[in-house]
């Protein structure tokens, strides 16, 4: 059985246009162990999207949306 796809192995493999969604990807996957010692897809999605919502900078705003996509379109649906 194959361990399943994590966002966190595509990280250093994003392409260099996304230089900053890369940079909050990092830091959010630290914040992400430092404060749970566990990372997932979800954990990181979840994380993104409470950023989103305490943002009131655009343009990090627009960045933290690249960020949410990339990891959403490197995720496996959970079809049944």
């Amino acid at each position: 059985m194959s361990r399943p796809t994590l966002a966190v192995d595509f990280i250093t493999n994003i392409d260099n246009r996304f230089e900053k969604e890369k940079r909050i990807l990092g830091r959010t996957v630290k914040k992400l162990l430092v404060e749970t010692g566990v990372i997932s897809n979800k954990a990181i999605i979840i994380s993104l999207v409470k950023q989103l919502e305490l943002s009131y900078d655009i343009d990090k705003t627009l960045i933290l949306r690249n960020a949410l996509e990339i990891i959403v379109g490197i995720t496996p649906d959970d079809i049944v």
